[in-house]
């Protein structure tokens, strides 16, 4: 009998890392629990009457085509949709740039698999998305962090680190970016900036990751172009998603990369899953060939617009004196910064005890950092949770200051 079973694990596995958020999920099964932490579409968004129509469409018309395998890069239909979709942005986009994948996470896997070795370096945001840290750890990866403010990531800090990793010959892959909405900080990254982010890409040589997957879901402000629509030199690699947009179920996503790296991406996907639900593309597509698409987006912004506002309502009457957070445009996310003497890693046990739960900000630090900061959602909780989880939060914070 084999007495360590861990020794067999490759060091890949070893260096693999929980999901702060999915191990969280369980302690949100509590019927008194108030969740914060998920970032969770509203169910109230999902068009359930509208897939149900296509999908006994789809299987009465295409039954056989629709339980079958398909293509690794996806089926053209939709490969097709979302290349029209994506070039309102940007004209020109063609199905042979797009790569569906099962879920964005499957993206930053094989766009990872693809690109690095162990001891690679990749530039992340401060804070930056976990399943991005996830992903890089994965297959051992180095992560720096650059701060960000209320405007993203700060340029003169990303180009200072840029001349001090080529100073010491280290082996950069890609600079990966949420430029939207941030995850988890709710930021958007200003115009002014995401030009300067190019120049410094084409300067170094370094691929841009554009993860977007709530670049469409404004309520607020002025919408400023997609980095990708302003690439000249076809460094940018884009990550988009249906889960926020239409419902996580249908577990589609996809990558729009230039058709020189798309080839190395088919093969990488080829060994995870030989090809995403043939059913659920068909339903994407035949949804968004119906037109869909738009009048769904506005329902979730009208809705995540109101859920917004009274989060922001809640935070502005409880919270003590000390606590700020940003006010977002758009997305799923606000960001809480308690005083820099507290930590929300202490706390959580103690917001468990009081019916609430949200994320630990040091789960998005790939420096370890972050102690004091905190993520909160608000698309999926009701508007009285909203307010109820607030005032809980706010009280826990107080007693503890």
């Amino acid at each position: 009998m084999i007495k360590d079973l861990s020794a067999f694990y490759s060091k890949n596995a070893l260096n693999m890392k929980r999901s702060e958020i999915r191990e969280l999920l369980k302690v949100t099964r509590r019927p008194d629990m108030i969740s914060f932490a998920g970032g969770l579409p509203s169910p109230d968004t999902f068009p359930v009457k509208d897939l149900e129509d296509i999908a006994c469409q789809i299987l009465r018309q295409k039954g056989a085509m629709a339980l079958q395998y398909g293509p690794t890069e996806g089926e053209w239909a939709l490969r097709e949709e979302i290349a029209k979709w994506i070039s309102r942005e940007k004209p020109g986009i063609k199905p042979e740039n797009i790569l569906v994948t099962s879920g964005s996470q499957q993206g930053l896997d094989i766009i990872s698999k693809v690109f690095l070795d162990p001891k690679d370096t990749v530039i992340v945001e401060l804070p930056t998305y976990i399943g991005g840290l996830q992903a890089f750890t994965a297959y051992r990866a180095k992560m720096v962090g650059v701060l960000q403010d209320e405007q993203g990531m700060r340029m003169d800090l990303l180009e200072k680190t840029l001349t001090r990793l080529a100073k010491r010959n280290k082996k950069q892959k890609f600079i990966y970016v949420v430029p939207d909405f941030q995850n988890p900080s709710g930021v958007t990254m200003s115009l002014e900036r995401r030009k300067r982010l190019l120049e410094l890409a084409y300067e170094y040589e370094l691929p841009v990751v554009e993860d977007s997957p709530y670049r469409d879901l404004r309520f607020a402000g002025e919408s400023v172009p997609a980095i990708f629509s302003l690439d000249k030199e076809n460094q940018v690699i884009v990550l988009g998603t249906f889960s926020k947009l239409l419902c996580p179920g249908l577990r589609l996503a996809w990558i729009m990369a230039p058709a020189e790296w798309m080839d190395r991406m088919v093969v990488a996907k080829q060994s995870m899953d030989l090809c995403s639900p043939t059913f659920t593309q068909l339903i994407a597509a035949e949804y968004m060939k119906r037109g869909l698409l738009p009048k769904q987006i506005e329902s979730i912004r009208r809705l995540y617009a109101r859920k917004r506002q009274v989060m922001l309502e809640a935070l502005q009457k409880y919270m003590p004196k000390g606590v700020a957070w940003t006010k977002p445009e758009g997305g799923l996310f606000l960001w809480v910064k308690l005083p820099k003497r507290m930590s929300t890693d202490d706390l959580f046990p103690k917001a468990i005890e009081n019916g609430v739960v949200y994320v630990k900000g040091s789960a998005f630090h790939c420096n370890g950092k972050g102690q004091n900061t905190m993520r909160i959602n608000f698309s999926y909780p009701s508007e009285q949770q909203i307010e109820e989880g607030i005032k809980r939060l706010a009280k826990m914070i107080k007693e503890n200051m």
